[in-house]
């Protein structure tokens, strides 16, 4: 076998000493087994960094129990439903917001990071569009694609509303057009 020296971080040499008498193995093989995977990885043409965001997509999903659903369906079912009150679906968004907030702050504990994140999960989302950024004393999130008529954005806005007090904010203007909603909150 070939021998190699490499250094590491003091935090990360402890977390790999740690993982290693957890899992009752030496650190050589963890270290083995862990570029090992990495190496195979990278030569099936995938980024672990890829990996790693599309695990985090997971279990988000995971933890909201959701389900995907074709947007023309979602839309219809939301046009039908707003058509008998406006009012119960538009609550179930807002409360399943709060709860997606929630659980999304276990990866993003802030704003700045969770437009960090946005950025990197936007390409998974089943959504045109997604930004949050800051303008001096607010912030503003644009969702778009989800869903393409007036219903799902409405509730979308909801949605927003919950997820944004998960946060500890408030929504203080929302701008909704099918398929499209902008939110100002602070």
């Amino acid at each position: 076998m070939a021998r190699l020296n490499v250094s590491l971080s003091n935090e990360l040499a402890k977390k790999i000493t740690d993982e290693s008498v957890k899992l009752g193995k030496t650190i050589s093989s963890l270290i083995t087994e862990a570029t090992s995977h990495y190496i195979d990885l990278r030569e099936q043409g995938l980024d672990v960094n890829e990996i790693r965001d599309f695990l985090m997509y997971f279990h988000i999903i995971s933890s909201i129990r959701s389900v995907p659903v074709p947007f023309k369906l979602f839309d219809e079912v939301l046009a039908v439903s707003m058509k008998e009150s406006k009012e119960e679906p538009t609550k179930i968004f807002y409360e399943m917001g709060l709860v997606v907030g929630s659980v999304i702050r276990n990866y993003a504990p802030d704003m700045e990071s969770l437009s960090k994140l946005s950025e990197r999960l936007k390409l998974k989302l089943p959504l045109d569009d997604i930004r949050f950024s800051r303008n001096q004393d607010h912030w503003d999130a644009i969702v778009s694609g989800a869903g393409y008529g007036k219903s799902s954005s409405q509730c979308l806005a909801e949605g927003l509303r919950g997820f944004v007090e998960a946060y500890g904010m408030e929504i203080k203007s929302v701008e909704v057009m099918a398929g499209f909603v902008k939110a100002t909150f602070h």
